[in-house]
């Protein structure tokens, strides 16, 4: 999957901070995604795996005790439906929005997400990205109210 990110939210990626992916629509299988910066990045950097799909709407009942939580909840589900896990992230050296263009002719920046699997773009990713700080690895046995539905 390529998946497109504003660059603030890329950042918390990079941070550690986002431990979930929020979405309207999102598949019920585990995923392999590929990251889209926008601007001012314009380019893919970096790549996550996503699992268990999780009913934001099902996060009222388990954290009713936290005011907070179901404000931000609330939120959230004015623009998405769904949280998955990010059980990992990846940091890859940039390949440009120009470069991409340049090597796959028709390349199209995702709105939000797009498949790639057994695509000639999964495999000049696989050729072309490269690992370029520490894999960060989250946790989701204990995950605590503060940590849902986070900006």
């Amino acid at each position: 999957m390529l998946l497109s990110f504003k660059a603030d939210v890329f950042q918390k990626l990079i941070s550690g901070q986002k431990i979930y992916e929020h979405r309207r629509v999102f598949p019920n299988e585990p995923i392999e995604a590929y990251l889209y910066v926008s601007s001012p990045v314009k380019a893919i950097q970096g790549i996550m795996h996503l699992s268990n799909r999780i009913n934001i709407e099902s996060w009222k009942e388990q954290y009713s005790y936290d005011k907070d939580a179901l404000l931000r909840i609330d939120s959230y589900l004015s623009q998405h439906k769904y949280a998955m896990e990010i059980n990992d992230f990846q940091n890859t050296n940039a390949i440009s929005l120009t470069q991409l263009r340049m090597d796959i002719p028709g390349f199209v920046v995702p709105q939000m997400y797009y498949f790639i699997d057994d695509s000639y773009l999964l495999k000049y990713l696989k050729e072309h990205l490269r690992n370029e700080s520490p894999f960060i690895t989250n946790d989701f046995s204990e995950i605590k109210s503060t940590q849902i539905c986070k900006t």
